[in-house]
């Protein structure tokens, strides 16, 4: 049988020579394979560990690198033909072993690492004779082996006989906003029980936790039979890539250079909420919108939009009990629409509530102000911006003083905000991957306003007068 590099580079298998030595040298590693005097310098500059274990394979591997730096075409990829095509694993009668790679919940990300697989079989001399059968998702081999590529989804991973996992950007995986990527880990390591079953993270490094953050932390530069790290920048991964994408990067966004690049955790980012508290503050047994009640008095928060970009419309209205925050109404519109008909719609529906003014955005400016003005309800700038309004939301829902109904996108949103810490004091919150979070911020915006009402009880609250007094 072939070591893993000689089924790569043999023209009539996958036929690579381009492998980078940085990537030649991990891939030796990690089964074991006789590092020369150079590669061992390498070894020691790529895992921080200062000895290396010749004929010693791994069951874990953890690659840590910076972006275009080959880790899905030149090791994600790679390794799974190897597994799937070259070693012998011990099937019983009707069994199917799998090899499974699992990329981000984006669809596209998969059929990347896919399109890989399925071109390099398909091109191979003697290895494009081993396909059985293609689906969308999946490459049947004629060995009993199916190599499985599926955006992160944990359903798909339970019960698998799994000969290798393979996790690509698992350091991004997620679902309804929070970060699964150490529940689909552990939902892998059951069915990896073949001798040889091997479980492979290969990402660029995103914030200080998780899977990925775990590995750094606990076997980079550290001894371990089982568990071996790597950690690269691009360059030093794929000396070809263009020098001068990096260095533009570096002058444009240090610190996204840091990160993309130069393969560094981010100190800055944090979990603006726990996805778990989020979650208890949603009343399951209550319906998506409360009707209007005439003992209370309530308040609306919105977020005006245009209609023609990326953000929706969003308007959340809410009420007070005591000390607890009721969020009754949450609705927006996805664009593209008609910023006129929707203002009259959401009017109607503040009418039937007894609003008489909202607030907003504090940047919306007069535009807001028109919109309203038409329809006899009066805008009211935020004096405070949506960072600030997510982070004094923060003690609202810590103590468990939010009601929320089990609204989407509202509560994916809330759990995929980030708060970014600033060297010069104030912290910023957005999401960490630039997509709407217009529900959560209407939310936050009509609790942290009703926090000021004072206690209202069961009884008839204040007017709306009281509440904010006209200019």
């Amino acid at each position: 049988m072939k070591n893993i590099i000689e089924f790569i580079e043999d023209p009539q298998l996958i036929g690579d020579k381009s492998l980078s030595l940085p990537q030649k040298v991990s891939l030796k590693a990690v089964y074991g394979l006789p590092l020369n005097q150079k590669e061992r310098k390498v070894f020691r500059q790529i895992t921080g560990r200062s000895q290396y274990r010749a004929g010693h394979e791994y069951s874990e591997a953890t690659f840590i690198l910076g972006r275009r730096s080959g880790k899905s075409d030149k090791l994600a990829s790679n390794i799974a033909l190897y597994e799937a095509c070259s070693r012998k694993h011990k099937l019983s009668v009707g069994q199917i072993g799998v090899v499974m790679i699992v990329a981000s919940e984006l669809k596209r990300q998969s059929k990347i690492v896919f399109n890989y697989c399925l071109k390099k079989l398909e091109h191979s001399p003697v290895l494009k004779g081993m396909i059985a059968n293609v689906t969308a998702e999946e490459i049947l081999l004629n060995n009993d082996v199916s190599i499985q590529v599926y955006p992160c989804n944990l359903a798909r991973i339970r019960g698998q006989s799994l000969i290798s996992f393979i996790g690509d950007e698992a350091a991004f995986w997620k679902s309804e906003g929070k970060s699964i990527d150490e529940d689909v880990i552990n939902a892998a390591r059951p069915g990896l029980d073949f001798p040889y079953s091997k479980l492979t993270k290969i990402s660029s490094p995103y914030w200080m936790k998780g899977e990925i953050y775990s590995d750094f932390k606990s076997y980079y530069g550290k001894p371990s039979k089982d568990v071996i790290v790597f950690k690269g920048d691009t360059l030093t991964f794929n000396p070809s890539y263009s020098k001068k994408k990096v260095k533009a990067l570096k002058r444009i966004n240090p610190t996204a250079y840091k990160t993309e690049y130069q393969a560094e955790f981010r100190s800055d980012l944090s979990a603006m909420y726990d996805p778990l508290v989020i979650d208890d503050a949603v009343n399951t047994s209550r319906p998506l919108e409360l009707p209007y009640n005439s003992k209370h008095a309530y308040q609306s928060f919105v977020d005006v939009a245009g209609g023609g970009g990326r953000d929706s419309y969003a308007l959340a209205i809410g009420h007070k009990e005591g000390d607890r925050i009721i969020i009754d109404v949450v609705r927006s519109r996805k664009p593209k629409f008609n910023p006129l008909e929707v203002t009259s719609q959401f009017c109607t529906l503040l009418s039937q509530y007894g609003i008489k003014k909202v607030k907003g955005d504090k940047f919306s400016g007069d535009f807001a102000s028109n919109l309203f003005n038409k329809h006899s309800i009066s805008y009211e700038r935020s004096e405070k911006t949506k960072s600030e309004l997510y982070i004094e939301a923060e003690a609202l829902f810590n103590t468990q003083r939010i009601e929320l109904p089990g609204k989407e996108p509202a509560l994916s949103q809330l759990k995929m905000l980030v708060r970014k810490t600033r060297s010069g004091g104030r912290d910023s919150v957005d999401t960490d991957s630039g997509q709407p979070e217009d529900e959560g911020n209407v939310i936050c915006g009509a609790a942290v306003n009703m926090e000021k009402v004072k206690k209202a009880g069961f009884g008839v609250g204040p007017s709306m007068e009281e509440i904010w007094p006209n200019d």
